[in-house]
C-alpha cells in the first residue's frame, strides 16, 4: 500500500500539508555555508519535479541559500519502503541528501533519535552514492556503504530504502548496495520523518568550486509503500 505519495504536480511552491522547512544558517553542526529559506527562488514545484535550488548569494552571514524540506509533524511512518527518483546538482561543493530522522529527536537528541541517510552525494566525488545510518553507537561516523553509479547529476536515479525491524536494506536503481542489521535496541523501531536538502561545503561537502553560481537537486517523486 502507497502510504505517501508526493509526485511534485502542482506547480509553485511545495504543498505545505507534505511539507515543512528547516530554515537559517550556523552550519548545522557539519561547519555548511549555506542558509536555508522557505523561499521559491530555494525549492520550487515545475514541470512535474521539486527542484532544490543552491545558488551563490549573500544572505544573513551565508554566501550561498538553499532549502531543507521535511515532512517532520506532517508524516512520519515505521518500516517500510522509499522510493525517491532524483538528479542530483555536479558542482563541487555541493551536498544533496535525501534522509529520515526518529520523531523523537526533539527530546532524545541526535543522535539518540536516529538517522537514516537514504542517498548522499558529494560534487567533488561525482557518481558516488552513500547510504548510511547513524545511532548513539555509531555518531557521526556512522555505518554505511557506497556504490557509483553513472550520470548521477545527468539522469533520474531511482534511490530506495527496504527498513523493517530485521535489516535496513539501500539501493540505486534497485540494486542492493548495502545492508544493516536492525535490532529491538537500536532507534530503527519507531517512526521517522522524511527530509530533502541540498548543503554546501561543510564537512561532507568539501570545498566549493569558486565559479559555483547555482545548482540543483530535481527530484521527480517521493513515495513510501507499507
Amino acid at each position: 500500500v502507497r502510504h505517501f505519495d508526493e509526485e511534485f504536480d502542482a506547480p509553485g511552491a511545495p504543498n505545505a500539508a507534505k511539507w515543512g522547512y528547516d530554515t537559517g544558517e550556523g552550519g548545522w553542526g557539519n561547519n555548511e555555508l549555506q542558509y536555508y529559506t522557505n523561499r521559491t527562488d530555494n525549492a520550487v514545484v515545475s514541470n512535474g519535479t521539486l527542484k532544490i535550488i543552491a545558488k551563490k548569494e549573500n544572505y544573513g552571514t551565508s554566501a550561498y541559500t538553499s532549502a531543507r524540506l521535511l515532512t517532520k509533524g506532517k508524516f512520519s511512518f515505521q518500516y517500510g519502503k522509499v522510493e525517491v527518483r532524483a538528479k542530483l546538482p555536479a558542482s563541487a561543493g555541493t551536498w544533496p541528501a535525501i534522509w529520515m530522522l526518529g520523531d523523537n529527536i526533539s527530546s532524545v537528541g541526535w543522535p539518540a533519535c536516529g538517522e537514516i541517510d537514504i542517498m548522499e552525494h558529494r560534487g567533488i566525488e561525482l557518481n558516488k552514492i552513500f547510504g548510511t545510518v547513524h545511532d548513539a553507537n555509531s555518531g557521526g561516523v556512522g555505518n554505511g556503504g557506497t556504490t557509483t553509479i553513472t550520470g548521477a547529476a545527468t539522469d533520474f536515479h531511482l534511490y530506495g530504502l527496504e527498513w523493517n525491524a530485521g535489516s535496513i536494506k539501500f539501493y540505486v536503481d534497485n540494486n542492493l548496495y548495502f545492508s544493516f542489521a536492525n535490532n529491538a535496541a537500536l532507534p530503527f523501531n519507531q517512526k521517522f520523518f522524511l527530509i530533502l536538502n541540498v548543503a554546501m561545503g561543510g564537512n561532507f561537502g568539501g570545498t566549493v568550486d569558486p565559479a559555483f553560481v547555482s545548482d540543483q537537486m530535481e527530484i521527480d517523486y517521493v513515495r513510501v509503500y507499507q
